[in-house]
């Protein structure tokens, strides 16, 4: 069967790491690492049959996606190899997304603690000041007892 999928042949073994990376980024971006790897890890063994499929769709996809991008994701599922880079790309990039968001935690943690220390700073020297003066001078509290 010739081959459908545009490829220049001369350069040898295609490097799908940069489109992988893209992949994986965009599924951890929108929050899908589990169902994607749920996905991914159950079609696994089929990825040959949904390389033919996605052939098949090409002329409806085609109308909503880049064509180069598309061929080289066909030509990339078609591989259980490349399948599982992206399963590893993927943990890979949840796993530094989860390291990004507890150092953003931080970070406005650390931000939080510093507006309340200088709150704490400044509540003090309002609460020793006390009272302002009473008509009897005294400093004391000039609201009756009781309320």
């Amino acid at each position: 069967m010739p081959d459908l999928l545009p490829r220049n042949e001369d350069e040898g073994p295609e490097d799908f790491g940069p489109l992988i990376g893209k992949i994986a980024a965009k599924i951890v971006e929108r929050q899908l690492t589990v169902p994607a790897l749920i996905f991914l890890e159950s079609m696994k063994p089929l990825s040959f049959l949904g390389n033919q499929l996605l052939i098949f769709m090409n002329p409806l996809v085609s109308l909503v996606v880049s064509s180069r991008d598309y061929y080289a994701f066909v030509r990339m599922i078609e591989d259980r190899e490349n399948v599982e880079r992206l399963l590893v790309a993927i943990e890979e990039e949840s796993s530094r997304d989860g390291t990004r968001r507890a150092e953003s935690r931080e970070i406005r943690r650390s931000a939080r603690g510093r507006r309340a220390r200088r709150l704490r700073g400044i509540l003090p020297s309002f609460l020793r000041r006390g009272f302002p003066e009473n008509e009897a001078g005294d400093g004391k509290d000039p609201s009756p007892p009781g309320t």
